[in-house]
């Protein structure tokens, strides 16, 4: 397997992703990887030992770049790693640059699978008892109709079947209720839809509070509420975790209850930590593509190459090519 890796435009130091590389390709033999950015700032950190291919790239797209004003930025790192997949120079990408430029080039160069109308921008979220959820669409999207969902249903079961290894998996969309008339008309009209669908363990509508408890492996949305979403889990996290660490800051009582908790809030801290599940994969596309955070560490990196590896060895493309085949045979 080779790895296309783009080591430019994210807010982190260039060796987080370098040492994380090397490490990984010494634990999988099988593997090897090709280094996209500026060869001298890379040949800085590289180790004479090291088996890496660079591909010099003499342009950087920025945190604070926009899609339509990168497009002729076609000497950045992040444009050639993903071109690399495209002349099948490489067999998946991976990139911790710009989210929305990412996933805008990876749709522009990589294309659709034939007769997937929209792709979807899809993470991994810990759960209650660990065995996590899929969300998809987070914000690829604005805008969605029935169709798309549907089809983000069938994308994502396939991929948690597949790459997760999860039997029958269980989908919901996201929604203001539980009930058939709830939402608006694409939500009501999927839900139809899904209900006859013998492949796909569909269980219907889920409300945002049951987001992480484990009522599904996948929650479908339109990216706009999927993002809105997101940041909410995020933020919620964050500020319950700052009120806990603020107990230390009362009287006796309250460092006394901090001391105490400190292994419990480690344990919470590590099952919800983002770098324990980094990578998120664009689903949808010919090819694969892995989306890291924007302040990956090593750690972040080496948990999105071991997704990026998972996904590759699962054949996922070619198995969903061949799932939306039927529908251009039955038209």
């Amino acid at each position: 397997m080779i790895f296309s890796v783009d080591v430019m435009g994210f807010e982190n130091d260039i060796r987080e992703a370098i040492n994380a590389c090397r490490d990984f390709c010494k634990k999988n033999s099988d593997v090897k990887i090709i280094l996209v950015g500026d060869k001298e700032r890379i040949q800085k950190e590289i180790k004479s030992s090291d088996n890496f291919e660079i591909v010099h790239a003499s342009e950087e797209i920025k945190m604070t770049d926009d899609p339509i004003s990168i497009r002729k930025k076609t000497n950045s790192s992040m444009y050639k790693a993903i071109e690399l997949v495209k002349e099948n120079k490489a067999d998946g990408v991976l990139s911790a640059g710009n989210t929305s430029c990412y996933v805008f080039l990876t749709f522009l160069i990589l294309g659709k699978i034939p007769g997937i109308t929209k792709c979807g921008f899809m993470p991994y979220m810990p759960t209650i008892n660990g065995r996590g959820v899929n969300f998809l669409d987070v914000g690829a999207n604005k805008e969605c109709d029935a169709t798309d969902l549907v089809n983000f249903a069938r994308m994502g079961s396939i991929y948690i079947e597949k790459v997760r290894n999860v039997k029958n998996p269980k989908v919901g969309i996201l929604n203001i209720g539980t009930e058939d008339n709830k939402g608006l008309s694409y939500h009501i009209e999927a839900n139809k839809i899904l209900k006859d669908v013998k492949n796909i363990n569909y269980v219907g509508f889920v409300e945002s509070r049951y987001l992480l408890e484990e009522k599904v492996d996948l929650i479908v949305s339109d990216g706009f509420v999927g993002n809105i979403a997101l940041k909410a889990l995020e933020g919620t996290f964050k500020t319950v975790l700052r009120s806990l660490l603020g107990t230390r800051k009362k009287p006796l009582f309250g460092w006394l209850w901090f001391l105490l908790s400190i292994p419990n809030l480690l344990t919470i801290k590590n099952k919800y930590d983002y770098k324990n599940n980094a990578g998120a994969i664009v689903l949808g596309l010919n090819k694969i593509a892995i989306k890291t955070h924007g302040s990956a560490d090593y750690k972040q990196f080496y948990s999105s190459l071991r997704l990026l590896r998972d996904t590759v060895k699962a054949d996922l493309i070619n198995i969903l090519k061949r799932e939306f085949e039927k529908d251009n045979e039955g038209q």
